[in-house]
């Protein structure tokens, strides 16, 4: 789920950028939205992750 732009923090990435700052594919960084494992939005119909969810999901010891 995209969450509102008020509830998440800069810097925030593109999915490419997402997927290569923790060193998996896009459909895996698609996937982890979908199950809100990272949080995201849409930012002129672009999807952007913020930065902090990667660190905490990677912090978490989620991502094998």
């Amino acid at each position: 789920m995209v969450h509102d732009k008020e509830y998440v923090s800069a810097p925030l990435l593109t999915v490419a950028e997402a997927a290569r700052y923790l060193g998996v594919n896009k459909k895996m960084i698609y996937g982890l939205i979908e199950l809100d494992e990272i949080r995201a939005v849409k930012v002129k119909g672009s999807v952007r992750i913020e930065r902090k969810s990667l660190d905490d999901f990677r912090a978490a010891g989620k991502l094998m």
